[in-house]
């Protein structure tokens, strides 16, 4: 039985990604004083989400806690009502995800074993360049999509992601729907271009379809050789909509990345018809719910690509998932927000030929540098 770990205090920090995205971070301690990071989804300090993840640390203080699954549960919270929240659903993950990190540290093993899986050199990527696109350069032309995707090959990548379709809309009818998606189909044609066919375009849609106007659209995407189809509809609930459009695409269909509790992955498999699960580490309950509910899905021929357009932290513990995960897609990253992202974490991110290597070392192997946050403008506090 491992050992169980017993919280005692918590600080913050956070650092400005890009103009308009952030990295959250939480620095936890035990009764020992062992510090841990996690990183921790869209915290500040004006945030309401520190407060409350203040306070869970101090309910929870000193309690064993065996399991990352017992968190929830020692706070008296179901996973409806987590479901329901994500001002409890983001602190109830990073406090998951630290009990993982705390035991490994504790028994000196990677968080990779500790997921059930054996460690790996490295794990394969995709470059989500959409973050790129909206926030740095702010480019939105075809041109301007085929330069990212060059980019991209450039460097290694074989998978591009890329979210097209700015000027849909929900809720518009399907005719003006489709008409609309030209522009899009029209940035992903320059990007097929550019990029060679030794490159595949995954594409979200960031659920702005509805069951009438995404089949013609994915016919086209289709044929210009995109090779995943991320949350395509406004439909709730999701997975409904989904087994509903299931016969009318062929391209595989991709959902997640919003979801908390191992419950939900299954019903986007056996209802929705899902091809690959997008667990967020800093969303779905913590590294522990992302690798069972990948296990559960690879014994059923489903694939997992862990949603994870964050920072370096998020994206390593994401990689543990993987590696213990026996079916899995690239894992998602997000592209050149800024020129430190690499030295945002101790040792330094390593990202060559399109694949994460893995570091050396308990846990996840790597921490926040406080100094590099510090010297990119973040901040660092505790209540």
């Amino acid at each position: 039985m491992a050992k169980p770990v017993k919280f005692d205090r918590v600080e913050f920090g956070w650092v400005q990604a890009s103009s308009v995205k952030s990295w959250s971070f939480a620095l936890i301690r035990d009764l020992d004083g062992l510090p841990i990071v996690v990183e921790f989804q869209n915290s500040n300090p004006d945030d309401p989400r520190v407060a409350i993840f203040d306070q869970f640390v101090r309910t929870l203080r000193g309690i064993p806690i065996e399991h990352d699954s017992q968190v929830a549960e020692l706070l008296g919270i179901s996973t409806e009502q987590a479901a329901a929240n994500a001002e409890q659903s983001r602190p109830l993950s990073a406090l998951s995800t630290a009990v993982v990190e705390f035991q490994c540290q504790y028994e000196g093993r990677s968080m990779t074993t500790a997921l059930g899986g054996t460690p790996q050199q490295s794990q394969l990527l995709y470059a989500n360049v959409n973050r790129f696109l909206n926030h740095v350069a702010r480019a939105r032309t075809p041109r301007d999509f085929a330069a990212a995707a060059e980019r991209a090959a450039n460097q290694g990548f074989t998978l591009v992601k890329v979210d097209p379709f700015d000027e849909v809309r929900r809720g518009l009818p399907a005719d003006a729907t489709v008409a609309l998606a030209q522009t899009g189909l029209d940035r992903l044609r320059a990007m097929a271009d550019a990029a060679g066919p030794g490159v595949a375009l995954l594409v979200d849609c960031h659920g702005a379809f509805s069951l009438e106007s995404m089949p013609p659209v994915a016919e086209t995407m289709e044929e210009l050789g995109v090779a995943w189809l991320e949350d395509p509809l406004d439909y709730r609930p999701k997975a409904e909509g989904l087994q509903k459009l299931g016969p009318s695409v062929e391209l595989p269909l991709v959902a997640g990345g919003d979801e908390y509790g191992q419950a939900v992955f299954e019903e986007l498999v056996e209802v929705g018809g899902v091809s690959i699960i997008m667990q967020d580490v800093m969303r779905c309950g913590g590294v522990g719910v992302a690798a069972r509910a990948g296990q559960w899905a690879a014994q059923r021929g489903v694939r997992t690509s862990c949603h994870s357009p964050f920072g370096p932290l998020s994206n390593l513990a994401s990689a543990h998932v993987h590696a213990a995960s026996a079916n899995v897609y690239a894992l998602e990253h997000a592209v050149w927000e800024n020129e430190w992202r690499a030295e945002l974490v101790e040792p330094a991110e390593r990202v060559e030929g399109g694949h994460l290597v893995f570091p050396e070392g308990p846990g996840m192997g790597a921490t926040l540098n406080w100094k590099t946050l510090e010297r990119v403008g973040g901040k660092r506090w505790q209540l």
